[in-house]
């Protein structure tokens, strides 16, 4: 097989279903830069894409899936070609763009679920991933329409990564970004005790900064003074607001950034200010943010070594051994055969009525219930409400793989029989 950026689909041999084909359109960090990557990442939004599309879009579903990895967009179309240009228009990278890569069918859902079980990241086996693929659906503007297609086809996708892991021997194994960073750490840094800054309070910086509990001084900063000193307690730290950035910085010996910030929080002239009062202390920093929290500029100034999310791959964890991977693969493009099985559109449409009357059974019985107990907090509905909705997920697995696998000409009748068993309606 090629590298990544010449694999290309190919409409012809790809599976149909109803003339709808799944196509991927995207770049990660194997085929393009950290600052190819960030530009990207600002044009790849749903509002160019709509433009782009125009007043019939050539997908009937798109997913974009945004990590510090990859840019990719997921469409069902029954208008392949057409559905890739307007990607490359929304994204801005001609055909000849050697970072982009395009695939269909199996390959793209095969693709998918490299990049949900970790395989496909930079830290190979990371399992924080597959939570971002499941809920890359639900982040679309509540104005663009949202089919069943891909939110159906990411949520199994989800599902599948622990199973791939396993197959690959990758359980248990601590594998992230914020594990490399730790690497990185103790390969780099001699220190007894160092002060370690936290900028951001998200869960890449609170894993890294867990493990160097009570070996190091740990400053939390944030936007939000009360969730720094929320998290610094639990790592047995101090917290404070950015507005004390510049004297935390002056103390650390060690910054961890992981904010969602979407612009540098520090940029060379402030981090120069702050060296300088720092009597000749060496400043090492590891950025993992996307887009990154650190300007890139700041890399040259003396005392500062500065490292951002692609400078960790020597510290990510080292490749599968081959029997592994042979392994994963196998498991993974039987499963891809399954995933794109879905976009079956009687089986998709099906499922889809299905878990639409059980949701509104859901959410019905749920107000009901609430309207009995109205001493409860917020937080009380709220755990009422995501109890609810995970057993609705749960009961409706069985019935669910039962459509998926059962032939077309009973799918109906068996999805009556599920709604009159539930109380609803076929819709």
């Amino acid at each position: 097989m090629g590298s990544e950026g010449e694999r290309r689909a190919r409409p012809s041999s790809a599976p149909r279903f109803g003339g709808r084909q799944l196509v991927l359109v995207g770049a990660n960090h194997r085929t393009c830069s950290l600052d190819e990557r960030e530009r990207l990442l600002r044009r790849a939004t749903y509002a160019r894409l709509r433009r782009a599309g125009g007043p019939s879009p050539p997908w009937e579903d798109l997913v974009l899936l945004a990590t510090c990895n990859r840019i990719e967009a997921y469409a069902v179309t029954p208008r392949p070609r057409q559905a890739e240009r307007a990607v490359r228009s929304a994204l801005g990278t001609p055909e000849e763009s050697k970072g982009i890569y395009v695939l269909s069918g199996t390959e793209a859902a095969a693709h998918l679920l490299r990049v949900a079980s970790g395989l496909d990241s930079l830290a190979q086996g990371e399992t924080q991933i597959a939570a971002q693929v499941r809920r890359a659906p639900s982040q679309r503007p509540k104005s663009w329409r949202r089919p069943e297609d891909l939110a159906v086809l990411f949520d199994r996708a989800a599902h599948a990564a622990s199973r791939i892991r396993r197959s690959a021997d990758l359980t248990g194994s601590e594998v992230s970004a914020s594990h490399a960073a730790l690497r990185f750490i103790e390969a780099s840094v001699h220190l007894p005790r160092p002060t370690v800054a936290l900028l951001g309070t998200g869960k890449m910086a609170r894993i890294a900064a867990a493990s160097l509990r009570g070996r190091a001084r740990i400053f939390v900063a944030n936007r939000d003074p009360e969730r720094a000193r929320e998290v610094a307690r639990a790592l047995g730290g101090r917290g404070a607001g950015l507005d004390a950035l510049d004297q935390i910085l002056e103390q650390a010996d060690i910054v961890l950034a992981a904010t969602a910030s979407r612009k540098p929080l520090l940029t060379a002239p402030r981090l120069r200010r702050i060296v300088a009062r720092r009597d000749g202390r060496p400043l090492w920093i590891v950025d993992l943010g996307f887009p990154r929290n650190i300007a890139p500029t700041c890399r040259g100034l003396r005392g500062v070594t500065l490292v951002d999310i692609d400078g960790l791959a020597p510290w990510g964890a080292q490749p599968l051994p081959p029997a592994a991977l042979a392994r994963a693969e196998a498991h993974l493009r039987s499963e891809a055969e399954r995933l794109v099985a879905l976009l079956r559109p009687s089986a998709a449409e099906e499922i889809a009525s299905l878990r639409k009357n059980a949701e509104e059974i859901r959410r019905r019985e749920v107000e009901e219930a609430l309207a009995r107990l109205p001493g409860l907090t917020d937080a009380d509905r709220a755990v009422v409400d995501k109890l609810a909705a995970r057993l609705v997920n749960r009961f409706l697995h069985g019935p669910t793989e039962l459509l998926r696998s059962s032939p077309e000409e009973i799918r109906a009748e068996l999805v009556q029989g599920l709604l009159r068993g539930i109380g609803g309606e076929a819709r």
